[in-house]
C-alpha cells in the first residue's frame, strides 16, 4: 500500500506539472504542448526529486475533477478582472501582504494548493508557515474590506476543495468546524498594506 502511494503521488505530481506547463502556455488544446509538459516534468522530477515525506488521505476522484474545473474557472475570471485593473487609468490597485490559513494536514496536499494559488492571476505566495499552516500572499487588489474579504473566500473555497478532492472525510469536518468558528475576513491592519513599510511577518490571522 504504502508503494502504490508513493507511486501515486509521483505520478500526480507529474501530471500537475505538465497541467502547470500547459496552463502557461495558454495551449490546452495542443498535443504537443502536452508532451512536452510531460516531458518537462519528468525531467524535473528525475532531477530535482521530491523529498519522501508521509502520504495522508487518498483520491476522490469525481472532487479531484470538480477541483480542476473550479480552478480553470478561477484562472479564467482572475485573468480578466486583473487585465481590466491594469487597463483601467482611473484605478489604481493596493497591493497587500495578507496571512490565510491553510490547514490541509497533508504536506503534498498543501504544497498542490500554493502551486493552485500561484497560477491564478491576482496573487502569490511569498511565503509557507508549515507549522501554524498558513501562507503569506502578495495580493494584486486588497485596498478595500470587500477585497479582503473575496481574497480570504476564495483562500476557503480552494483549502475546501483540496480537503474533499485528496484528504480524508474526517478532515472535512474539522475543517468545516474550524470555519464555523473563524471570521472569514479579519479586519485590514495597517502593517499588511505595503507602502514602502516592511510587512512584520509575526503578525496573526485569527
Amino acid at each position: 500500500m504504502r508503494d502504490f502511494k508513493g507511486l501515486g503521488l509521483r505520478v500526480a505530481t507529474g501530471c500537475w506539472l505538465a497541467f502547470a506547463w500547459v496552463l502557461m502556455w495558454g495551449s490546452p488544446t495542443s498535443l504537443g504542448t502536452w508532451v512536452s509538459g510531460f516531458g518537462i516534468a519528468l525531467v524535473v522530477m528525475v532531477v530535482f526529486p521530491l523529498p519522501r515525506r508521509k502520504v495522508i488521505g487518498t483520491l476522490h476522484l469525481f472532487d479531484a475533477i470538480r477541483l480542476v474545473l473550479y480552478v480553470l474557472g478561477q484562472v479564467t475570471i482572475s485573468s480578466v478582472e486583473v487585465a481590466w485593473v491594469s487597463l483601467s487609468p482611473w484605478r489604481k490597485p493596493t497591493a497587500a501582504l495578507l496571512v490565510a490559513p491553510m490547514r490541509l494536514e497533508s504536506d503534498f496536499v498543501l504544497s498542490l494548493a500554493v502551486n493552485t494559488l500561484n497560477i491564478i492571476p491576482g496573487g502569490i505566495v511569498v511565503r509557507i508557515d508549515e507549522r501554524n499552516r498558513q501562507v503569506i500572499m502578495h495580493v494584486f487588489e486588497a485596498g478595500s474590506q470587500k477585497d479582503v474579504e473575496k481574497f480570504y473566500k476564495n483562500i476557503a473555497a480552494i483549502e475546501w476543495r483540496y480537503v474533499r478532492a485528496f484528504e480524508p472525510r474526517e478532515n472535512l469536518e474539522r475543517l468545516e468546524q474550524a470555519r464555523r468558528t473563524t471570521p472569514v475576513a479579519p479586519a485590514i491592519k495597517d502593517e499588511w498594506l505595503v507602502d514602502g513599510a516592511e510587512f512584520e511577518t509575526n503578525s496573526e490571522v485569527r
